[in-house]
């Protein structure tokens, strides 16, 4: 029994482990009108796409985006105002994504055919998590929104999956929308260059307030293009560029001491029966 239990531990501390590193590889599709068919996918490394495509970030600059902010007024209308905070000085500064590197969310999209007007894309986390993006936002973003790009090097952590929130989707705005002159993503930044369906809210009871942190997907896995296309034509074809084996993560703390603690549980609930 007390083999068994150990072996159960050791799985659970696998599993967690695998659930908290960060992704090193990712899945493109393009799916036909039906939103079934592949027109074409791919799977690519991060070491490929350095390779292979142009990078963006240099390791030195930091990109922010921004949090909530918790204000409140009487005037509906100016509390809304005031939540998106367009002076982008609420909030910002303590949401630093580092100096990331990464590779642009277009080029990727390329890599299976990319995308046309009307087009929309599902980025989606190994955790299950998604969110979905127009065309424009990818293909022509303005200056204060900046590329998309997925990153998968941070200068403190390194590449992934030491970088452990990546692959990470980190907006790569401008320095044009803030006081401290820094390359910061704002709530009314995203305000102003999407439509309101993709607008992402915090929501604490019937309080909800805009916040671009929560754009910013981590642990990456796949990239999911559904096009207007109606005419697929050929059956799904399917280019696979170079993968390398992705390096196990580190175990967390906090994998091993839930571990543990199992462990104790139903090792003491044994001694007692015996």
């Amino acid at each position: 029994m007390i083999f068994f239990l150990l072996v159960f531990c050791c799985v659970i501390v696998s599993l967690t482990a695998a659930v908290s590193a960060g992704t090193t590889q990712v899945h493109i599709a393009r799916f036909a009108a039906d939103n079934v068919t592949v027109i074409n996918e791919t799977t690519v490394t991060y070491q490929w796409m350095e390779t292979n495509l142009p990078v963006m970030g240099d390791g030195k600059t930091h990109f922010y985006h921004q949090g909530p902010v918790f204000v409140d007024d009487a005037d509906p209308a100016r509390e809304e105002q005031l939540r998106w905070n367009a002076a982008e000085d609420k909030n910002v500064q303590e949401k630093d994504m580092g100096a990331v590197r990464g590779t642009n969310l277009k080029d990727l999209c390329d890599l299976v055919g990319g995308m046309a007007p009307g087009d929309v894309v599902k980025i989606k986390a190994d955790d299950g998590f998604t969110k979905t993006f127009a065309y424009e936002n990818i293909y022509t973003p303005p200056a204060r929104q900046g590329p998309m790009v997925i990153t998968w090097y941070h200068d403190v952590d390194g590449y992934v999956p030491e970088y452990r929130t990546g692959m990470r989707l980190v907006f790569f705005a401008d320095n044009s929308t803030n006081p401290w002159g820094i390359h910061a993503f704002g709530n009314d930044d995203w305000r102003k260059s999407a439509a309101s369906e993709y607008w992402y809210y915090y929501r604490q009871g019937d309080e909800k307030y805009p916040t671009t942190t929560g754009l910013s997907i981590q642990y990456v896995s796949d990239i999911l293009i559904y096009s207007t296309n109606t005419t697929p034509g050929k059956p799904a074809h399917t280019t696979t560029a170079p993968v390398a084996a992705p390096t196990q993560a580190g175990i967390s703390p906090f994998a091993i001491v839930c571990a543990l603690t199992i462990c104790g549980f139903f090792v003491n609930t044994m001694q007692k029966r015996e």
